[in-house]
């Protein structure tokens, strides 16, 4: 694997050390050509939808490669947001049920949850230590009463990997939904839905899947899709959407049997095309050799602010981590804009130096970081 080829296609390495993929991305050239040419064919003849409509299913299929899933449990969504409301408004609850949660979760894997109080829905709260969720805490909250359980493969906040199968084994057991966040481990780790029991999970593409902001993806299960009916409805996700361009309309409400059922109307089609070749950038370099590339440098650069003394809050075992290295400074604003002032681009969360890793990172970004950072030593 040439990993000076491939971090040649990230032009932002040429001037920036961007250790900020948990945010946003920097765009790979691979990804900025297909929408150059897209925009440029829309400008010059009103683009083609019926090409627009093919890498919609192309890019189905890319993700569903990526994460071992069918191309038919994949619809497309603007965000993690979205997908996570799916999720929670479709899951047929009755008043009286609850779902559990966790302390250390994103806010938008919490709001959705908690719009349902109307419902009369319960949310239950595990405890975190150390931002881990641990699968017993979630099962000391369980009664007949939990219709799901709700949590990050990788928490934003300080980074930890929390034991999808574990949990997803408990779920299984007790017949309960199990609804992911995967934003943060998307592009960095190997999601492997079939492997790690994953009932539903949403995810943006704008952080590891390299493309921009408003478009994601939504992932039911084939075996659980017929449970979970969309809360809205269009033309699109019917079995046969009326050909409106005929005279006579004859109408009849039948849900496709797949995931487009949760698709609404026209897609954000420039989107869609950029996360096809972001993730098709992502699948011929290898999810898994991705994956060991980030643990690695995430490996070194964890040793090394060990070794200048700097407090580490993210996981130091790897089976445990990410991408997201965070470090605690009682100088967090002045390191921050020092970094910013040298070209370094990281995060502030939670008055914390929040680090977070691509496969296009290499030794010399770090060095980079830790010289900075040790000026900041307390």
């Amino acid at each position: 694997m040439n990993w000076e080829e491939i971090r040649a296609q990230f032009p932002v390495t040429e001037k920036y050390v961007y250790l900020d993929i948990a945010n946003k991305n920097a765009l790979p050239i691979p990804v900025t050509n297909v929408m150059n040419d897209y925009i440029l064919k829309q400008q010059t003849m009103g683009g083609d939808k019926e090409e627009w409509k093919n890498t919609i299913e192309e890019t189905r299929k890319s993700i569903a490669k990526l994460i071992n899933a069918e191309p038919e449990e994949i619809a497309l969504t603007k965000n993690t947001s979205e997908g996570l409301n799916i999720a929670a408004n479709s899951i047929p609850f009755n008043p009286g049920d609850n779902v559990i949660l966790n302390d250390n979760e994103h806010p938008n894997n919490i709001y959705c949850w908690l719009n349902l109080d109307k419902k009369g829905v319960e949310v239950r709260w595990a405890p975190t230590k150390n931002g881990i969720v641990k699968v017993e805490d979630i099962e000391a909250l369980v009664d007949e009463k939990t219709k799901a359980v709700a949590v990050s493969y990788v928490t934003y906040m300080p980074g930890n990997r929390n034991d999808i199968k574990a949990i997803a084994k408990l779920c299984n057991e007790k017949g309960i939904l199990l609804v992911v966040d995967v934003v943060q481990a998307m592009g960095i780790l190997n999601v492997d839905v079939k492997n790690l029991g994953i009932d539903m999970l949403a995810t943006s593409g704008h952080k590891g899947l390299l493309a921009p902001h408003g478009i994601g993806f939504f992932f039911c299960r084939k075996g659980i899709m017929d449970r979970i009916p969309p809360v809205y409805v269009a033309r699109s996700g019917m079995v046969a959407p009326v050909a409106i361009e005929h005279d006579s309309l004859t109408y009849s409400l039948c849900l496709a049997e797949n995931a487009t059922k949760y698709e609404i109307g026209n897609q954000n089609y420039l989107g869609i095309t950029a996360l096809n070749a972001g993730i098709s950038f992502i699948n011929s370099i290898g999810i898994k050799n991705i994956e060991s590339k980030v643990l690695e440098i995430g490996g070194y650069l964890t040793k090394e602010l060990q070794s200048l003394g700097i407090e580490v809050l993210s996981p130091i075992e790897e089976t445990q981590r990410a991408g997201i290295v965070c470090l605690k400074n009682n100088h967090t604003k002045e390191l921050f804009e020092k970094l910013a002032v040298n070209n370094v681009i990281v995060t502030i969360r939670r008055d914390s130096i929040r680090v977070s890793l691509s496969f296009y990172n290499n030794k010399s970004d770090i060095d980079r970081l830790l010289n900075l950072v040790e000026d900041f030593k307390d």
